[in-house]
């Protein structure tokens, strides 16, 4: 972690001093926050943020009209007050250039005390450095999860660096673990069948996970039941779908029957934390007549819509294929004159905004969005090699990413704006 990027994450944190949900998977919490016991939500980054600010508040002796003053005057009323640019200028009596100005140097001051507290916890842990979170991404749950000794939670939390939020189309899932297990089935005697429609939507979960999940439950199976084993996947809803697995138990067998008594096979165990870790349920249900229905449900958000307004093409494949696995799905708009009119057509959940474009760059186009009640709201995410972060999100913008813009960069912008329900948080 350079001092760079680390300022340039508190700089991103101020613009969203006020929404704890953004805060709560900011990486300073990574960085700053240490989880001493239970989760730690977005209140406190935002304490310490509201520190830094009071940390540069002059004693009383300073003159009111002193540079320190006023860049703590800056700070209070641009972040805690939430004072627009243009009134802040008028209140302080400066320009807007000054404001400007004074915006980088009291932007910088928070960034130095924050970096020194960082550095201050380096020193107390022995100077052992945590991993950059942009670089891999890690979730509130997962990084949870590196603390556990597991084995298996450590090959979780290294999976799900690889790529958040990813879709795993399910027939095609299903299909390969039956593949996998079908020799096992057949060399036990075992008819292994299956029933999934191709018509299933794609499931928010990582595939490796959920391959290993249902080889789990299906190992048990195979080991526990007579003659068949089914495993089918439908619908349940419009954003959920079930997997089943079912059987006979094997009376003849040693195996364990009852549901309370699968939390002593290891298997069980495995594909429930699995699934858990990815927002997945796993339950079985006996009957009287010793059957098993085993029933697996995940998540099925559709893939959300990204509006890219970009003139290179390169640029655009690029996104399309940093995207091509994820629940964002591409849409482009080549002409920044044409921006506003495909933002209407296309309704996209969240914009991606070059800045450098012929006619009229990314600043105008942003405006024009924001100007217009039915764009208003859509969170627009700035693009560019210009470091302007302070004026786009001084504009509106909810994030500014710099270019060449990287996979782990453009999936933690865009999930940060997506709510857990699926939805996009306010802009």
């Amino acid at each position: 972690m350079d001092a760079e990027r680390f300022c340039e994450y508190a700089k991103e944190a101020l613009a969203h001093l006020y929404d704890r949900a953004y805060l709560q998977t900011h990486p300073l919490v990574h960085l700053l926050i240490r989880r001493r016991s239970g989760r730690v939500d977005g209140h406190a980054l935002q304490q310490v943020l509201l520190d830094a600010i009071e940390a540069l508040k002059p004693s009383a002796d300073v003159p009111y009209e002193s540079l320190a003053w006023r860049k703590y005057r800056y700070l209070y009323l641009r972040y805690v007050q939430g004072m627009p640019i243009a009134e802040l200028a008028d209140d302080l009596g400066i320009s807007l250039r000054q404001c400007r100005r004074y915006s980088q140097e009291a932007l910088k001051a928070i960034g130095d005390i924050l970096w020194d507290q960082y550095q201050d916890s380096l020193k107390s842990k022995g100077g052992e450095e945590p991993s950059d979170p942009a670089s891999g991404d890690l979730t509130e749950s997962v990084r949870d999860l590196a603390s556990a000794e597991s084995p298996i939670d450590a090959e979780v939390v290294r999976l799900e660096t690889l790529g958040r939020a990813t879709m795993s189309p399910l027939a095609e899932v299903v299909a390969s673990v039956m593949t996998t297990m079908r020799p096992l089935a057949t060399r036990r005697g075992i008819d292994l069948r299956f029933t999934v429609s191709e018509e299933l939507p794609a499931v928010t979960i990582e595939r490796t996970i959920l391959r290993q999940a249902l080889i789990s439950l299906l190992s048990l199976g195979i080991e526990s039941f007579e003659r068949t084993v089914t495993m089918s996947a439908e619908g349940t809803s419009q954003d959920a779908v079930e997997i089943k697995i079912s059987g006979q138990f094997d009376r003849r067998s040693r195996c364990l029957v009852g549901v309370d008594r699968l939390e002593h096979d290891d298997r069980w165990s495995i594909a429930r934390h699995l699934l858990q870790t990815q927002r997945g349920t796993c339950e079985a249900v006996a009957t009287p007549e010793g059957r098993l229905l085993i029933s697996v449900v995940l998540q099925s958000i559709g893939q959300q819509k990204v509006l890219v307004v970009e003139d290179n093409l390169d640029a655009i494949q690029l996104y399309q294929r940093y995207l091509s696995d994820s629940s964002f799905r591409v849409v482009a708009a080549v002409d920044p004159a044409e921006a506003l009119s495909c933002t209407l057509a296309e309704k996209p959940a969240i914009i991606l905004l070059d800045v450098m474009m012929p006619s009229r760059d990314g600043w105008e186009v942003l405006q024009t969005l924001k100007g217009n009640p039915e764009t208003l709201q859509i969170p627009v995410i700035m693009c560019s090699v210009l470091k302007e972060r302070d004026l786009a999100l001084a504009l509106g913008a909810a994030d500014f990413l710099v270019k060449p813009v990287r996979r782990p960069e453009l999936l933690m912008a865009l999930n940060r704006l997506v709510a857990p329900s699926g939805g996009v948080r306010p802009n």
